[in-house]
């Protein structure tokens, strides 16, 4: 399955493993997704109502896709996919929060926007090490075979 994996596959399927690269390549294709929709609903709508209602919308639509690139990289890992909801969900909730202006105005954080901040560091950081450092198992695992056996 390792040559076979398409962005179909890596966005939208919850089944099997994927590697580090392709994890990196769904990161980044999601992260700049979000940037552009998030800079082009500021500059469009700016952060009344219907900017932070966007930017909900925006950020609900893009988890799913977040979640089945983390859970099949954690399934690369031989743990179960649904460790992603343990950083994503907080993720999410700091996100809304921000989208619907809750978390301070401008570079005015509250502490409600302090503890966002936190959140999204720590679960970077636990993601950035666990996901697109740390090697998958090698060999087949209990989420299927290894990624990396086709390319050599």
């Amino acid at each position: 399955m390792g040559e076979t994996m398409d962005l179909q596959y890596i966005f939208t399927s919850l089944e099997g493993r994927i590697n580090r690269a392709k994890w990196w390549a769904g990161v980044v294709i999601l992260g700049i997704i979000s940037i552009i929709l998030g800079v082009l609903i500021e500059v469009i709508f700016g952060t009344g109502f219907f900017g932070g209602f966007l930017a909900t919308v925006v950020a609900l639509a893009l988890f799913f896709p977040t979640y089945a690139v983390c859970a099949k990289r954690f399934h690369d890992r031989d743990k179960p996919g649904k460790m992603a909801l343990y950083g994503l969900v907080p993720s999410l909730v700091a996100s809304l929060l921000d989208g619907w202006g809750l978390t301070g105005i401008g570079d005015q954080l509250n502490i409600i926007g302090w503890l966002c901040v936190l959140v999204n560091l720590g679960v970077g950081l636990w993601f950035l090490i666990e996901l697109g450092i740390l090697k998958g198992t090698p060999g087949s695992n209990h989420y299927g075979g290894d990624p990396l056996a086709a390319l050599t």
